[in-house]
């Protein structure tokens, strides 16, 4: 531990270099410098603390710690401390105990011991942060757990500590001496003195006694005085007497203290009786010395309680009249909270019902009324309480009989309300009660329902062990996956069942124990089966090693045989190609690779299993071993035949390396032959004075060629010669040296090598002399392009300057002009004076003659920039005067705008009306607003442009100048204008609002006025004689009336208030005059305010009182009614709260029967007739016994078990139905009980005739109606019968009505009223508080009085409602509990069917079951014993056939039975009926037979496999060698395989087995017995023999592994090639294989184009190029046509149909179109973007390029005339715009070119120029515009397939954005093929990917959707299926598909496994949803 290494439990763990901190990180802790050395007086003052163990073990963690530590310093305010003593045997270590605190975290503060003070290595660590070591706390290791034995302690307390141990020991040791004194004392003795001690005792107490009884007789008379001091001397001798005593007891007692414990107990307990009676005598003494006195009081107290008593019982009456005037009213506080608690209890008695889901609802809302129950019961708990518990304060002033008597009246109240309260506590929680119910059960049925699943997939794992043998894998690995199947259903279930059953408790907890002790057994019966398994795996074990072992020591001589064969090539003469030698070579060591790994994977494997054969028995494994060491023989003789193999394949290899490296060096000794003769031109290159020619460079560049040339081939030979150098090497130990030959190759590389190098001398020569000719001249061609710019600059602006003023474009050009001329020159001239400075002789001279003319150039250039320069300031100059003029001239025209606003003023009107001024007063400050902002704009404008141009040359500046000073001078006059315009507005403004202002307090007049006309309407004195709805439609006028003129004055408030507002504001001089007229508007409208308030409160009272009479009248109305409905809902309910119920009973189930047989009729479209006829026949009416027997069954008729009837219910249903018991049921009764039902969906009135308004009653919400006679059409109202009262017959109004069901019946209705009732009553009282709540602030006027009226109702209201209330739960109860009866009834019934279900499914599937195992049994005892190799010698094809033929149909025997197994499982899973949990004895029962018939399966399976085996091996020789002999005796034949099909078939369309042998016998010279025919064709037409399975026989088709050549003629060395067969092409072979040397080869056509020739099959035993492939067929995904030719254009054959297939005759291939022309575009009209087609895939043009349309290139302006002189400019054409030409307008001005166009944006036409007279072109002919030649489709996209954007019509131009492209069309595939169905033949051409029309087809099928299968291909009316697909399973095809006519629809015929033909299916239901698809 000492040392860093972890150690055991309590070894002390080293902490990290760094310490560990929370977040699992390392943390370096710094180390603090070391303290500085204590003195000696230091240590001698030191603190010392001392660690020790208080653990008898000697653990070595704490032994390091333990011991005497001293002071050394502080660390982190703490001291820290060195152990004094050394560690044994690690001396050099020190101990320190130190503290840390929190600089580093939390995980690292606390107390340490460590090696030294922060070190990394700590033992201990206690996290206190105390200023002393603590005492305990201590972990160790430092992050291990608390050691409580560690101490830590100071040695000072220590040494006190060991003092008082010392002290403790030695009086312990006295103690003991004394014991062993006192010890001595004999046990004779002890009992003397307990004797003696035990005399005393009783004579003292006897005399104390007699004393005692002297006294009290003495107390009990007249006390005079010489008797009481006789007595008193008498007791206190006896104290004397008693005390000595006493005292000698007490000391032998004292003594007795070490004696026996029975002594001791004795002595202890006579001395507690001397001080009992000490205290007696004590007591008694008082008593006597205090005898008078004690008289005297004893007759004062009993005159005082004489007086009392009389005093109390006068109180007592008084109290008694106060207690009787108490009582009553608590009496009744507690009997309320009784009645109250009953109230809970009825409300929750539905709650005590067994529920189900269907009562849920109704649970629900008992729950919640008990829940309000609860709560009124409290309530009225807790105010008796708090009454009574006033009440029993008051009486505790009571007098005591009083008081006792109240104590007890309300002492049983409180007893009464306590017994309430304990009843009301369960109601508290019965929400949670139900749920916990509800989950309790729902808990328990599924903790059921997972154990039973466990327990039957343990069953099945049991038995499925039972048939295990010895040749039972596949057995094996079932059983395993049941096993573990059913132990992790079980472990599911157990650890299900111990989570929940912590948490449960009462009977539940007993069911789930009682599930867990079956899960437990069941467990247990699982291990006792795994048990088995695991022995029987044992056994296999050894006989599956030996099988694995042989197998692969056979591959690995198998391995070995092909490598011989491999070898067959090398040793046949004649001459090879290198091609042959290479794969030869390649394939050999292939196969010795091959055999190598086999040969090392056996070795392996026998290995591995060596180890294995260890763990059988003795005998077993030294048998096993003796096989495996033969075997192993028999792979090391392996190994040296591969040895050799690989010896002889090596010197083969180095022959063949050798040759190839020669062909590779003398082709580069050609290449450097070739080298030199194109360097011997290169002689008479370079001479002084002449330039570089073209030819001396093309000789350059054929030299470097031929250089390239050489290296390239020098580099593939040295390559080459090094890779072969490197596999000669490695094959220099299988045979004879190649150094030699190496050698003289490696020479003949390096000469050529030296060859190439000097040659390459000259070619570089003869570069360098090229290069320096070429340099100057490159210099000399730069400075003349330089020059010849420089010129064109010059020229142009000398051109420039001839014209006044320049156009913009001009000088732009100009400046790009001069400023590329000045780029190019400033290049070349630092180009020379860079060769200059090394440039010497004849190049120096040529150098400085170009300096010279750069010189000159560049003082030309600066001439031209400085008159560019102030050509464009004065075009600056003229944009700017232009943009000033046009700001000048925006303000101008703003302002007489100003002016055109002002005119409404002008028309010399005094004053205009208010709207009209208004609006004109806006306009003129809006303009004057926008004049304003433009006049500053412009004069901002202008001041900024004057300082711009000062920076300009002196001519523009002052031209400039002066222009912009003139506009600043039109501006100055526009702003004083302005500010006139101002004023006038602002003075008109104030006319307009104060005329505003008079309009607004007339109309506030006008308001007021109408107020008053309408309260005229509302008179006083005749508010009694006006209806409600008269008086509320004037009080609507009159409010509205109100609104209207409170609007009106606070509208002409607030105006007035802003005119006001704006007078304050103003500063002009008409201020005061302004004020005046407004106070006075003012004026005017405070009266009219007066005025309003006066009529709004008349308004108010009048209301109030009409209001008022209305309430009362309403209320006492609406009470007298619900007193009616209460008592007629009682009159209702009264069939339902009687005791006998059999009545509604019945009358439910008959609500039943009619709600499932109409639901029957809708949901099958059947007529109650032909329903009735099921029961009667023909009949018109139906005995009372078959109809009680048809009600039985009504559940399988209406597919339901809800309406399940007993025969006695059934038989009162009848007579109910019938009329009477007995009566036979009528055609007519039957259709009554099947008439329409409705149930009310609003509440509404119900009437006494049709169309009459005569009330009958009211059909409330959720009522049932029965139609008694059918409604006419147009009807508004129906007639009913009631359901809750079938004798009343009314009209209800039909839209108030909804059809049933659900149905409602006689209880459902009943409930419906009565809730209808009881929500009345709760609305009327919610109506009435509302109404009281609202006229709770009313405190004066006429509503004051109604709130008493309105009190008064409330009561009587309350009362109804409590009657109504009590009658909903009652009704609620009844049915909740008629409800559960029915129910109860119903689950007995289902649980009857459910059984009888139950035995008829397992009846069944055990029939079935037992038939298969007995089958099973037959067939593995006749089976035949041997492995398949020994079959095949003993036994023929017939017989082999014979056997599998019995196994296959014992097979198809079992697997019908597991098929009816699984149909009774599906059928018993599918069980709709209830009581399902009656089904789970029977489920396991199926499950124990599922598992038996699997078990007979893998019986048969396991007996018959050898047999199987066997007749496949001989089968699949037999069939390929007549396939063979049947296609070639076909081909000689000379006829196609259709011509063979119908002469065979004789045109039937099928072939049978004799047809075929027929047939087969005719062939020419075939050697075929019988047995061989008959398996061809169970091969190929196992369920008849077909077009498609007869080809299959007799063509063949391969597909290409590796692409090779199609040769013309069996020779394919000097065949012409047709092409290649590329890989992954189908090709049928028509002839061989033939054998062409070692290579075969055979006859065929590709079917991708029809090409035929020979091609090569296998290239000796290497791997074949062509691999065998079924003969293709295609089906049709989806419609598509069937052409004639490979075009898409070609005509249709007919059209292909979807799910049809096709034998694939040529293809598929690509289809090769051609491409067509796209154009990028913008529309002129309206610029659009798209593209369209220029030209298509037929050579047609839909546009053409333009050749009247040209583009501007510089902006120019478009003029009315040709004359440029005396024209006007209509517009500007802008750079990029399109103009078209007007034919024969055109004119030529001598240097200007002009001509007539029309703008294509907009259609203006006019003159426009071309050509300036300077050269400058400002519009030239378009090359990027098309004209549409017709009309066009514009598109997204340029494929043709993108979205349509708009139509180009035909002469619009188009601006092509990019050159034309051309776009091909998507790709498309074509495939010839021909119909199964018709034969017809054609073309399939499609695009490629997934939405192809047809996909490869294969005779497989798989199930998508439920589907019939029939027996025959027609769909005929009635026809019966045979069976049912079903999802997911597989089927072969027998025949088809093929279209039944009937149908219309595409049928198939199916097989399936071993079952044979299932019959004909359809693929694809009417609406197209697919039923198959091909797997």
């Amino acid at each position: 531990a000492l040392g860093g290494k972890a150690a055991g439990k309590g070894a002390i763990r080293p902490m990290p270099s760094g310490s560990v901190s929370a977040g699992g990180g390392v943390l370096k802790k710094p180390v603090p410098p070391s303290a500085p050395p204590a003195t000696k007086a230091a240590l001698a003052q030191a603190e010392k603390i001392v660690v020790h163990c208080t653990s008898d073990r000697d653990e070595i963690g704490i032994r390091t710690l333990v011991g005497e530590y001293v002071e050394e310093g502080s660390n982190h305010a703490r001291k820290f401390y060195k152990k004094t003593q050394k560690i044994p045997g690690h001396e050099e270590i020190n101990v320190y105990l130190y503290f840390w605190d929190t600089r580093d975290g939390d995980s690292f503060s606390g107390w340490w011991f460590g090696n030294q003070v922060g070190g990394a290595q700590v033992w201990s660590r206690n996290a206190q942060a105390t200023q002393r070591p603590p005492r305990s706390g201590w972990t160790i290791p430092w992050d291990g757990d608390v050691k409580k034995e560690l101490v830590v302690e100071s040695a000072v307390l220590d040494k006190v500590a060991a003092a008082k141990a010392l002290a403790r020991a030695k009086m312990e040791e006295r103690k003991r001496q004394e014991d062993e004194k006192r010890s001595v004392v004999t046990d004779a003795e002890w009992s003397d003195k307990v004797e003696k001690a035990a005399m005393e005792v009783a004579e003292a107490t006897m005399n104390v006694n007699e004393a005692l009884d002297a006294a009290r007789e003495v107390l009990a008379g007249d006390c005079d005085d010489a008797s009481l001091l006789v007595c008193q001397r008498e007791l206190a001798a006896q104290a004397t007497s008693l005390a000595e005593t006493q005292r000698a007891v007490a000391v032998e007692a004292l003594a007795a203290q070490k004696a026996p414990s029975d002594i001791k107990a004795e002595m202890t307990q006579f001395g507690q009786q001397m001080r009992e009676l000490q205290a007696t005598l004590k007591e008694e003494i008082l008593k006597v010395k205090n005898g008078k006195q004690i008289k005297a009081q004893q007759l004062q107290s009993e005159e005082k309680r004489a007086e009392d008593e009389a005093k109390e019982r006068d109180l007592e009456e008084g109290y008694s009249k106060h207690l009787e005037e108490m009582l009553p009213p608590a009496m009744e506080k507690t009997d309320t909270a009784e009645d109250e608690v009953e109230k809970v209890a009825i409300a929750a008695a539905p709650l005590q019902i067994d529920t189900g889901d269907d009562l849920r609802p109704i649970m629900l809302q008992a729950i919640k009324e008990t829940e309000q129950r609860v709560r009124a019961a409290q309530t009225a708990i807790g105010e008796a309480r708090r009454y009574i518990s006033g009440k029993m304060a008051a009486v505790g002033r009571f007098a005591p009989n009083a008081k006792k008597t109240a104590v007890e009246e309300f002492g049983t109240l409180k007893e009464r309300l306590e017994e309430m309260q304990q009843k009301l506590t369960p109601y508290k929680t019965v929400r949670q009660d139900y749920d916990q119910r509800a989950q309790a059960k729902k808990l328990h049925e599924e903790l059921s329902t997972k154990v039973s699943g466990a327990e039957i997939e343990v069953e099945k794992a049991a038995m499925m062990t039972a048939p295990l043998g010895a040749d039972c894998n596949e057995g094996m690995k079932e059983t395993e996956q049941a096993l573990s199947m059913a132990q992790s259903a079980l472990s599911q279930a157990l650890r299900l069942i111990d989570s929940k059953l912590k948490s449960l408790s009462g009977p539940l907890k007993e069911e789930i124990l009682s599930l867990q002790e079956r899960a437990k057994t069941a467990q247990e019966k699982l291990d006792e089966v795994r048990r088995n398994v695991k022995e029987t795996q044992v056994r296999v074990a050894a006989d599956l090693l030996l099988r694995e072992v042989s197998d692969k020591v056979a591959h690995a001589e198998d391995e070995l045989q092909r490598m011989s064969e491999a070898e067959l090539p090398f040793l046949r003469s004649g001459d090879q190609k290198t091609e042959d030698i290479d794969v030869l070579i390649q394939e050999a060591d292939k196969m010795a690779v091959a055999v190598h790994t086999a040969i090392a994977e056996a070795q392996t494997f026998i290995a591995r299993k060596l180890v294995e054969v260890a763990r059988f028995s003795e005998g077993t494994a030294r048998a096993v071993k003796e096989e495996i060491d033969m075997m192993t023989k028999r792979v090391e003789d392996g190994r040296e035949r591969l040895q050799q193999f690989r010896s002889s394949t090596g010197d083969r290899k180095r022959v063949h390396l050798l040759e190839e490296v020669d062909v590779k060096v003398k082709s580069a000794e050609d290449e450097v032959v070739r080298m030199a003769e194109a360097t011997k031109s290169l002689s008479s290159l370079g001479i002084a004075g002449e330039l570089a020619s073209e030819s001396g460079r093309e000789a350059v560049e054929q030299a470097n060629l031929a250089e390239r040339s050489a290296q390239a081939s020098l580099v593939i030979a040295r390559k080459h010669l090094l890779q072969k150098t490197a596999d000669l090497k490695k094959l220099a130990g299988a045979g004879a040296g190649s150094g030699s030959e190496l050698g003289r190759l490696q020479t003949r590389v390096n000469n050529v090598q030296q060859e190439i190098a000097k040659l390459r001398n000259i070619t570089k020569e003869a570069e360098e002399r090229l290069r320096v000719k070429t340099m100057l001249a490159e210099v000399a061609t730069r400075l003349t392009a330089t020059e010849s710019d420089v010129d064109k600059v010059a020229a142009v602006a000398v051109a420039t300057q001839a014209d006044e003023q320049p156009s913009p474009e001009q000088v732009e050009r100009m400046e790009r002009a001069t400023a590329l001329a000045q780029t190019k020159l400033t290049a070349t001239s630092k180009l020379v004076d860079v060769k200059l400075k090394t440039a010497s002789g004849v190049l120096r001279e040529e150098l400085s003659a170009m300096r010279s003319k750069i010189t000159a150039a560049e003082k030309k250039l600066a001439t031209v920039i400085q008159a560019s320069k102030e050509q464009k300031e004065r075009l600056i100059c003229s944009e700017i005067v232009s943009e000033a003029t046009e700001h000048v001239l925006k303000a101008e025209s703003d302002m007489s705008k100003c002016g055109e606003a002002e005119l409404p003023f002008l028309k010399g009107l005094e004053s205009l009306p208010g709207a009209e001024a208004a609006a004109a007063v806006a306009a003129c400050e809006e303009s004057a607003g926008v004049t304003q902002k433009a006049i500053a704009a412009a004069r901002t404008f202008v001041v900024q442009k004057l300082v711009d141009i000062k920076e300009f040359a002196k001519g523009p500046q002052e031209a400039c100048a002066k222009e912009l000073a003139a506009l600043q001078k039109r501006l100055d006059v526009g702003a004083g204008k302005l500010a006139e315009l101002k004023k006038d507005t602002a003075e008109r403004k104030r006319a307009t609002q104060m005329q505003a202002s008079g309009q607004k307090v007339a109309s506030v007049e006008q308001a007021v006025q109408a107020l008053a006309n309408a309260m005229v309407k509302f008179p006083e004195d005749k508010m009694a004689d006006l209806s409600g709805e008269e008086a509320h439609k004037i009080c609507e006028e009159i409010g509205a009336a109100e609104a209207d003129a409170q609007a009106a004055v606070a509208d002409a408030r607030k105006f007035l208030a802003m005119r006001l507002q704006d007078v304050k504001n103003s500063k002009d001089a008409g201020k005061s005059a302004g004020s005046v007229d407004l106070t006075k508007l003012q004026s005017r409208l405070t009266q009219c305010q007066v005025e309003l308030a006066k009529l709004s409160n008349q308004c108010t009272e009048r209301e109030q009182r009409f209001v008022a009479q209305k309430l009362v009248q309403d209320a006492n109305e609406n009470m007298a009614k619900l007193r009616a409905e209460i008592e007629h809902a009682t009159a209702v309910s009264q069939a339902l709260l009687s005791d006998d119920k059999s009545e509604l009973l019945t009358s439910s189930f008959l609500t039943l029967v009619a709600g499932a047989l109409i639901g029957h009729l809708k949901a099958s479209g059947l007529t109650p007739a032909k329903v009735f006829a099921t029961v009667a026949g023909s009949a018109q009416s139906a005995s009372a016994e078959d109809f009680t027997v048809w009600l039985q069954k009504l559940p399988e008729l209406v597919g339901g078990d809800d309406a399940c009837l007993t025969e006695d219910r059934a038989f009162e249903l009848s007579a109910r139905i019938a009329g009477s018991a007995g009566a036979p049921v009528t055609a007519a009764a039957f259709k009554a009980l099947l008439q329409e039902r409705y149930v009310c969906a609003t509440g509404t009135a119900a009437f006494r005739s049709q169309g009459g308004d005569d009330e009958a009653c009211t059909v409330e919400v959720g009522e049932g109606l029965e139609l008694v006679e059918p409604c006419t059409a147009g009807a508004a109202r129906g007639h009913f019968a009631l359901a809750r009262d079938p004798s009343t017959q009314v009209w209800v109004p039909l839209e108030c009505l909804k059809a049933s069901p659900p149905f409602v019946g006689k209880i459902e209705s009943i409930e419906a009223f009565v809730k209808a009732v009881h929500q009345r009553c709760t609305e009327a009282s919610q109506a009435v508080d509302q109404k009281t709540v609202g006229l709770s602030h009313v405190k004066q006027g006429p509503l004051v009085e109604v709130k008493g009226k309105l009190q008064q109702i409330r009561t009587a209201l309350s009362t109804e409602r409590a009657r109504a209330d009590a009658l909903k739960k009652r009704v609620a109860a009844a049915r909740a509990a008629l409800l559960q009866q029915q129910q109860e009834e119903v689950k007995k019934v289902q649980e009857g069917k459910c059984k009888a279900f139950a035995e008829r499914v397992v009846a069944e599937a055990a029939e079935a079951v037992e038939a298969a195992e007995a089958r099973a049994a037959a067939i593995v005892a006749s089976a035949k014993a041997g492995t398949a190799e020994k079959l095949q010698k003993e036994l023929s094809i017939g017989e082999l056939d014979a056997l599998k033929t019995a196994a296959d149909e014992a097979l198809s025997t079992v697997a019908e039975a597991r098929a009816v197994v699984a149909r009774s499982q599906e059928t018993h899973d599918g069980f709709k009926g209830g009581a399902r949990n009656v089904l789970l004895e029977s489920k396991v029962e199926l499950t124990k037979l599922a598992s038996r018939a699997s078990t007979a399966e893998r019986r048969l399976k396991a007996a018959t496999e050898a047999v199987r085996a066997a007749f496949v091996q001989v089968a699949k020789t037999a069939t390929v060698k007549a396939r063979n002999v049947l296609r070639t005796a076909a081909r000689k034949s000379g006829k196609s395989i259709d011509e063979l099909f119908d002469t065979v078939s004789g045109g039937t369309g099928e072939i049978s087995e004799a047809q075929f042998a027929q047939f087969v016998s005719t062939l020419p010279e075939h050697d075929l017995g019988s047995d061989q025919v008959a398996l061809v064709y169970k091969e190929f037409g196992r369920h008849g023999l077909r077009k498609p399975g007869f080809a299959k026989a007799l063509q063949e088709f391969c597909i290409c592994e590796r692409s090779t050549e199609i040769a013309s003629s069996f020779e394919a060395a000097a065949a012409p090639t047709v092409r290649k067969l590329e890989k992954g092409e189908l090709f049928e072979v028509l002839e061989g294989p033939a054998a062409d040397g070692a290579v075969l080869r055979v006859r065929g056509r590709a079917l991708r184009d029809g090409a035929a020739g020979w091609v090569t099959f296998r290239v000796g035993e290497g791997p074949p190029l062509l691999k065998p492939r079924e003969k293709p067929f295609l089906f049709a995904l989806s419609a598509a046509p069937l052409l004639q030719s490979f075009d898409t254009d070609a005509s249709v054959v007919r059209e292909m149909q979807q799910d049809e297939v096709l034998e694939l005759l040529e293809g598929p291939r690509p289809l090769q179109g051609p491409s067509e022309q796209a154009l990028h575009a913008v529309a002129s009209k309206d610029g659009k973007v798209g593209w369209v087609t220029l030209q298509d895939t037929a050579g047609n043009t839909f546009a053409s390029p333009s050749k009247n349309l040209y583009m501007c290139k510089s902006t120019i302006a478009m003029t009315d005339n040709f004359d440029i002189k005396n024209c006007k400019v209509l517009r500007k054409v802008d750079v990029g715009e399109a103009l078209e030409v007007i034919s024969g307008q055109e004119e030529d001005g001598g240097d200007i070119s002009r001509k007539r166009f029309k703008s294509v944006r907009d259609g203006k036409e006019g003159w426009v120029t071309l050509k300036g007279s300077q050269g400058t072109i400002y519009v030239e002919l378009s090359d990027s515009h098309f004209i549409a030649d017709q009309d066009i489709s514009m598109r997204s996209g340029a494929s043709r397939d993108s979205p349509v954007l708009r139509t180009v019509e035909a002469g619009e131009a188009l601006l092509a954005k990019e050159p034309p492209k051309e776009v091909r069309p998507d790709p498309k595939m074509g495939a010839r093929a021909r119909s199964l169905e018709d034969g017809k033949s054609g073309w399939i051409v499609f695009a490629p990917g997934p939405r192809a029309p047809v996909k490869p087809w294969k005779a497989k099928y798989v199930c998508k959707a439920p589907v019939d299968i029939t027996s025959s291909l027609a769909m005929q009316e009635g026809t019966v299926a045979v069976t049912k697909a079903e999802p997911g399973q597989s089927f072969q095809v027998v025949e088809g598909p093929a279209l039944d006519a009937i149908s219309g629809q595409r049928r198939v015929r199916l097989a399936r496994g071993e079952e044979g033909i299932v019959g004909w299916a359809t693929l694809r239901t009417a609406e197209g949803k697919a039923c198959l698809e091909v797997a």
